[in-house]
């Protein structure tokens, strides 16, 4: 398999700008992209090691599985059209594109295959595993939460403290179970806003104390009287709520399981990809 290395270079450097700093190249500063630049460089080494050893040889990439590959791009970017603009945006041409995707493909499919004998995880290593990370087989106490803010900000007339003790508790005398998320869209100045207030399962130990304090005695579905924190005031609802647990052997031995699974498996690959 021929990939045009500038070619593969470019791409890596596009992919790997967004997954570390979720930014284009030429929105980062010189020395992230003189570091994307070398992980790029590597990245494209050590596929084309792979792809140039015997083990690549088995593996059967079909026409099928690149245009699949490609369909999932065409599904991120929303439609065919959004799909060709991108590719136009970055310089890269389609058939470079399935090229490139064709030989990740192999390459994941190689580290597959050079994995897959896995060693059994012996059950007495497991619950060895368990007893000394029950840390990680627990949950503390959680609340389903919607949350009304007001902060405090003296650089805002309306948001000094005096004011915002003001506007919390006009919204309080108003505000209802049914009324509450469109409440906080309206009014509440935290990102959950957009959705109604909603912030989900928050653990106990997460939270502001003050909010913690109020949630371990505040019945489902009653809205709360408004609370200060170091942040500004807040009016919470509590949907639902969890005990803390912690999960049996039983329960947790098939997370075990895949954990030795996953770690064996880089093990192994790692170990191959030193010979190369």
């Amino acid at each position: 398999m021929t990939v045009n290395s500038s070619v593969a270079l470019h791409y890596q450097c596009l992919k790997l700008s967004h997954e570390k700093f979720a930014l284009n190249m030429n929105e980062l500063n010189d020395a992230e992209q003189a570091h994307i630049q070398k992980l790029a460089r590597q990245t494209v080494t050590l596929q084309n090691k792979v792809c140039a050893a015997p083990e690549a040889k088995i593996i059967n990439v079909s026409d099928g599985d690149v245009a699949e590959a490609v369909k999932q791009l065409v599904d991120q970017c929303g439609d065919i059209y959004q799909f060709q603009l991108t590719l136009s945006k970055h310089k890269l041409e389609e058939n470079d594109l399935r090229q490139i995707l064709k030989q990740q493909l192999v390459v994941e499919a190689v580290l597959d295959h050079v994995s897959q004998d896995i060693p059994e995880l012996a059950h007495q290593d497991a619950y060895d595993y368990y007893l000394n990370h029950s840390d990680k087989f627990s949950r503390a106490r959680a609340w389903d939460v919607s949350q009304i803010l007001l902060t405090i900000n003296d650089d805002y007339p309306e948001n000094t403290v005096k004011e915002a003790k003001k506007r919390i508790h006009q919204l309080y005398d108003t505000v209802t179970v049914d009324t509450f998320s469109t409440t906080a869209l309206r009014h509440s100045e935290c990102p959950s806003a957009m959705e109604g207030g909603r912030l989900g399962w928050c653990e106990s130990g997460k939270l502001f104390g003050e909010l913690e304090s109020v949630l371990q005695w505040l019945p489902k579905n009653m809205v709360s009287a408004p609370i200060r924190s170091e942040i500004g005031f807040h009016i919470l609802v509590c949907h639902a709520e969890k005990p803390p647990m912690v999960a049996s052997f039983e329960e947790a031995l098939p997370s075990i399981r895949e954990l030795h699974e996953k770690r064996a498996r880089h093990y192994m690959q790692r170990e191959w990809i030193k010979k190369l």
